[in-house]
C-alpha cells in the first residue's frame, strides 16, 4: 500500500514537473544585419557641396555616414505593465500581445537578468582590427550605442533576456511547454557587401586622419578608382533563383575573380602603415592603429569573396 502511494506522489510530481517548466528553451528572434557605413547626405538648406567659384556650389559631399548599433530597450511607462522598473519591454516577448497572466502579486512579468555578449573574427593585417571581445551582465552595465566603422565582418552581439511569469507557453503551440522563466535571444551581426564597401571607401574619402586634416583616402585618382572596381564589380551579381534576397556571381566566374584580385592589389599597393600623427606626407591610404583604413577595406574584401564563394588565385 506504501508503495503504491509513494509510487503515486511521484507520477503526479513528474506531471507536474511536465505540465510548468522552470526554465524554457530560449526563443532566438531572426538576426539583424548591420554595417560599418551607410549612405548619407548634409541636412538641407546647408548643403555641404563642392564650390564652383562664380557657378555657387553643386551636389552633396557628404555621400557616406559611419554606422551605429544602436539598443532601445523599451520604457515600461508606454507599455503601461503594473509592475515599476521593469525595463526590456521591446525584447521581451511576455511584453507583447498574448502574454503571460498576472501573478499573484498582480505582476505580469520581471526581467530576471539581462547579458550582451560581443565576439570578433580575427583578421592577420599590418595593424590591429576589430574591437574587443566583451561579456556585459546586467542591465545597467550593457552598453547600448556601439559605434560600427571599423568592426570586422562577422562580428556578433548576442542579447538574451530572461524573464519570470506566471506559468505560461511563451511560443504557443511550439516545442516550449509552461514554465516561470523565459528567454529571448536577439543577434546583430556586421556583414559587409559591395554596396557597404563602396560606402565604405566614400566614408574613408571624407574622414580625416586624426588631426591631420587630411582624408584616409587622399589620392582623388585613386578614390575615383576603387569608387569604378566596386561599380564593374557589381555588374557581376544577380539574384539568386534560390533566394532573391541573396545575391551571387552571374557574370563569367573568372573575369569576376580577376577583377577583385586587381581590386585588391589597388588596395594594397596604395596602402601606407605609418606611425599615428605623421601628417606631412600625403599618402594615397593611410593605416594607422587609430584609423586602420587598409587593413578594413581588405578585411571587408576577403569577408565579401568568401559569401560570394569566389576564390582568388594565388599569387
Amino acid at each position: 500500500m506504501k508503495t503504491t502511494i509513494i509510487l503515486i506522489l511521484v507520477a503526479l510530481i513528474a506531471t507536474s514537473a511536465m505540465a510548468a517548466r522552470v526554465v524554457n528553451k530560449s526563443i532566438e528572434h531572426p538576426p539583424f544585419l548591420v554595417y560599418q557605413a551607410y549612405c548619407g547626405q548634409t541636412c538641407t538648406p546647408n548643403i555641404n557641396g563642392c564650390f564652383q567659384g562664380f557657378s555657387g556650389q553643386i551636389g552633396d559631399t557628404i555621400s557616406a555616414v559611419p554606422g551605429i548599433l544602436c539598443i532601445d530597450p523599451g520604457e515600461t511607462a508606454v507599455k503601461g505593465l503594473p509592475e515599476p522598473g521593469v525595463d526590456w519591454t521591446n525584447y521581451v516577448t511576455a511584453s507583447q500581445p498574448g502574454g503571460p497572466p498576472a501573478k499573484t502579486d498582480g505582476s505580469v512579468w520581471k526581467v530576471t537578468n539581462t547579458s550582451l555578449r560581443k565576439t570578433v573574427p580575427t583578421y592577420d593585417c599590418t595593424v590591429a582590427i576589430g574591437g574587443a571581445a566583451v561579456l556585459q551582465q546586467g542591465s545597467a552595465n550593457i552598453r547600448k550605442w556601439w559605434p560600427l566603422m571599423y568592426e570586422l565582418p562577422g562580428t556578433k552581439w548576442v542579447l538574451i533576456v530572461t524573464t519570470g511569469t506566471a506559468v505560461w507557453d511563451d511560443d504557443g503551440a511550439g516545442p516550449n511547454l509552461a514554465a516561470t522563466t523565459h528567454q529571448d535571444t536577439w543577434t546583430w551581426q556586421v556583414d559587409a557587401t559591395l554596396a557597404s564597401l563602396k560606402n565604405l571607401v566614400k566614408l574613408f574619402h571624407e574622414l580625416p586622419v586624426g588631426s591631420c586634416q587630411v582624408p584616409l583616402i587622399a589620392s582623388e585618382s585613386l578614390y575615383t578608382q576603387l569608387i569604378d572596381s566596386i561599380t564593374a564589380l557589381e555588374a557581376f551579381l544577380c539574384p539568386d533563383p534560390a533566394d532573391p534576397t541573396k545575391l551571387i556571381v552571374c557574370g563569367d566566374q573568372a573575369e569576376f575573380t580577376e577583377l577583385f584580385n586587381a581590386f585588391i592589389m589597388l588596395i594594397e599597393d596604395n596602402c601606407s602603415t605609418d606611425d599615428c600623427g605623421q601628417c606631412n606626407i600625403d599618402y594615397p591610404i593611410r593605416n594607422t592603429v587609430e584609423n586602420p583604413a587598409c587593413c578594413k577595406l581588405l578585411a571587408d574584401a576577403d569577408f565579401i569573396l568568401d559569401a560570394l564563394q569566389a576564390e582568388i588565385p594565388a599569387k
